[in-house]
């Protein structure tokens, strides 16, 4: 493999200088030879004076770590997102007129927030491409990669509607994108990168761009047997082969996120064409580093040849001193579970949620097992940076742990059994010293960058930790069993209850139905609402993007027993009926259609049924 490459997510979470030297020396020693620094607006230049002091990086340092690099044959490759994530840039108040989305306009997912830049704003390409350049001056690679992933506001407003009338036309105005920034690049003498995904929408554009792209197919399942689209029906494609077939390089992108993602990547690729592979890494605001850098060493012993056996002795010795068999398993176990970002534990989507089949015991037992396997073996590690690694895994693994037993403890409670006040406290008590100890490391780690996440929620996330357990104990709840199959849920789910024949509707839920689990189809949500009476009717709604499959629902106990009304489009309604998992599907089976239809997007489909 010519390329191997591990990047840096600085937009997302700024890192000291002496940690991105220390993190490119640990790559170097792995056997990468590129580093993407994932920066977005990070570097301040000429052009872009808005970012203060502490938001952002100077020219200086930027050059001053390309020389650092360097001398560990280690080139540095910058990223500039240059259509969609480029909230950073449109945050400032001069340049929020570039923003696809003016003023309360909403996007395709119904949010207000800024993201996406508008590409036929007079004053966006000269922005641009003067910032690029600037950029591009202070990496000697040859390489520069301009994202171009998940665009999702893209031709909603007045002047790209009139520009891009139709799907025809929005592709075409993509491809000119594409076309620009690839010139601007390339007058700087860089090779330009992009991801690919965007071509899963608009999949003729691919066969009209320069032919000297590389493509970046990223794939972040945990177990990639093919190359699966990342948001709408799943569909399935050999894009190593799409791109070959149009004159474009590939490379692999996997993710630092889950330990054998880059490895099945690499078995999936075996024999065909790509000509690097880049592990990515994303948003650590509310995590550190530490926990995925055996991750980032075993994928870059496996990307050198070496088979699975000696890339894992070859982490172990790197980063820890030793190739303890019973340190070395705690590590993989733990690693190959994951660590969790964004507390989406404590989230009352997850709280008041579930897998059909119940809980994931093996996932509770194992993570509790790697913890206390990690800290029985901790006196065996001999360097400083294995003992960071440790101290930050066992963290990950203290806080899952207490999730998981928050999870037993809300679905005991939702099951019909009575509350634990006792109980409660002493895991949410758990949950609080994880937050300290993350506080703390922060300081440590993170010494003069601004932005303690640690710090400044904690009071926020134990508030909403405490309301939702008075939710538990103090409401009732419809219970709803969904069928989600793709990955990520967009269509929303609106549920209403009516309590008296002539009595008007409350609304109970208005959201997406859909676990953090990609992997989970089937699942359980308990929606709550306060009432003194019951309930004699409920309306079950979906609009936005695709379709939802609603197997069954019920109201405090109390189940449907007929159906009296129905609009939009609803298939196969009766199994609304009967408690099992087949489902009625709201709305259509190609979340693209809707995608690229408002109309369609916008319709409700609807069911009432009387309890």
């Amino acid at each position: 493999m010519q390329y191997k490459w591990a990047q840096l997510d600085l937009a997302r979470q700024m890192e000291s200088m002496d940690f991105i030297k220390e993190f490119i020396t640990i790559m170097a020693d792995a056997g990468y030879n590129g580093i993407l620094l994932y920066l977005e607006d990070r570097v301040r230049t000429n052009s872009y004076p808005y970012p203060a002091d502490s938001d952002c990086y100077t020219e200086a340092q930027m050059e001053e770590l390309v020389a650092f690099a360097a001398k560990r044959d280690v080139e540095i490759v910058p990223c500039v997102a240059t259509l969609g994530h480029a909230e950073r840039f449109l945050a400032h108040p001069e340049l929020e007129k570039l923003s696809e989305l003016q003023g309360d306009m909403k996007g395709r997912f119904g949010w207000t927030k800024k993201q996406t830049f508008c590409p036929t704003h007079p004053e966006f390409y000269p922005f641009l491409t003067g910032y690029l350049k600037e950029v591009a001056a202070l990496f000697p690679s040859k390489f520069f990669h301009a994202g171009l992933d998940e665009f999702w506001d893209y031709c909603l407003c007045e002047r790209c509607r009139k520009a891009a009338p139709d799907f025809k036309a929005q592709q075409a105005l993509f491809v000119k994108h594409i076309e620009k920034i690839h010139d601007c690049l390339a007058a700087c003498g860089k090779r330009m990168m992009m991801w690919s995904d965007m071509f899963e929408y608009y999949p003729e554009a691919i066969s009209r761009i320069p032919k000297d792209i590389i493509m970046v197919d990223w794939q972040y399942q945990e177990d990639v047997r093919g190359y699966l689209h990342h948001l709408f029906d799943c569909h399935v494609e050999n894009r190593l082969e799409v791109n070959r077939k149009n004159g474009l390089d590939t490379f692999l992108g996997p993710v630092d996120m889950l330990y054998r993602n880059a490895q099945s990547y690499l078995e999936y690729a075996e024999n065909k064409p790509y000509i690097g592979c880049l592990l990515t890494c994303w948003e650590k605001t509310d995590a550190f580093m530490y926990r995925t850098l055996p991750t980032f060493v075993y994928a870059g012993h496996l990307m050198s040849g070496k088979s699975e056996a000696d890339a894992t002795d070859a982490m172990m010795q790197q980063l820890f001193g030793t190739n303890d068999p019973v340190l070395t398993s705690a590590i993989t176990l733990a690693l190959t579970e994951g660590p969790w970002r964004h507390f989406r534990s404590i989230a009352d989507s997850t709280l008041f949620a579930r897998d059909f089949r119940g809980l994931p015991y093996a996932n509770f037992e194992v993570d509790e097992a790697s913890r206390r396997l990690l800290q029985n073996q901790s006196p065996l590690v001999k360097t400083e940076l294995g003992r960071r690694i440790l101290q930050d895994l066992i963290t990950a693994l203290d806080e899952k742990c207490a999730s998981h037993g928050l999870a037993r403890y809300f679905n005991f409670v939702l099951d019909g059994h009575a509350g634990d006040a006792k109980r409660f406290q002493a895991l949410k008590a758990k949950f609080a010293e994880v937050l300290d100890t993350m506080d703390a490391r922060w300081n440590l780690w993170r010494t003069g960058i601004a932005g303690n996440l640690f710090a400044a929620k904690k009071g926020e996330l134990l508030e909403q930790l405490e309301k939702a357990h008075e939710t538990l104990l103090s409401s009732r709840f419809v219970k709803v069993r969904v069928c989600v199959p793709d990955g990520y849920g967009v269509e929303h789910v609106r549920i209403s209850l009516k309590f008296a024949e002539d009595g008007a509707w409350q609304v109970v839920a208005d959201q997406i139905l859909k676990p953090h689990e990609l992997n989970t189809a089937l699942s359980e949500h308990f929606l709550p609402y306060q009432a003194h009476q019951n309930p004699v009717a409920i309306r079950l709604e979906a609009y936005g993007m695709g379709g939802v499959g609603i197997c069954f629902v019920e109201a405090d106990g109390m189940t449907p027993k007929a159906i009296t009304a129905m609009s939009g489009l609803v298939q196969s309604p009766e199994h609304l009926l009967r408690n099992d998992v087949n489902f009625a599907w709201f709305g259509s089976q190609s979340t693209a259609e809707a995608y690229f239809s408002k109309p369609l997007a916008d319709t409700i489909h609807s069911v009432t049924l009387t309890l």
